[in-house]
């Protein structure tokens, strides 16, 4: 009776010590997944910014006039008369004619979104 209880106890025991072991193994192979994963969520966020500052450098005016410059692009006003007028654009110049304050309480009740968003580069 003493072995048998010793037995399962042993057994017990054991059993109980692999279990703890294998969940302890287990959370290191999550713990290696998920900073392999941030590594390379940082491994793009970096190629983003990157990618952005390209961008925002393609598009200064500087590395445009280079680009024309280069490519022996010449760039002049047009004349008055290759300028044509659109029927909408006479509307906004006749909303800058306004009174200020007719201007103001118009633009209270205009359906115009009131939010603009610019781009942030980080």
């Amino acid at each position: 009776m003493k072995i048998t209880k010793f037995l399962i106890t042993l057994i017990s025991i054991t059993i109980l010590t692999f279990m703890h072991t294998h969940q302890r193994i287990e959370a290191i192979k999550l713990s290696y997944s998920i900073n392999e994963r941030e590594a390379a969520l940082h491994k793009l966020l970096d190629r983003r910014r990157e990618l952005e500052y390209n961008v925002a450098k393609l598009k200064t005016p500087t590395h445009l006039e280079f680009k024309l410059a280069k490519e022996d692009i010449k760039l002049v006003l047009p004349e008055r008369w290759q300028v044509f007028e659109a029927a909408g654009l006479r509307e906004e110049g006749a909303r800058k004619t306004r009174p200020l304050l007719l201007t103001a309480i118009m633009g209270l009740f205009s359906l115009e979104s009131e939010a603009r968003a610019t781009p942030s580069i980080e």
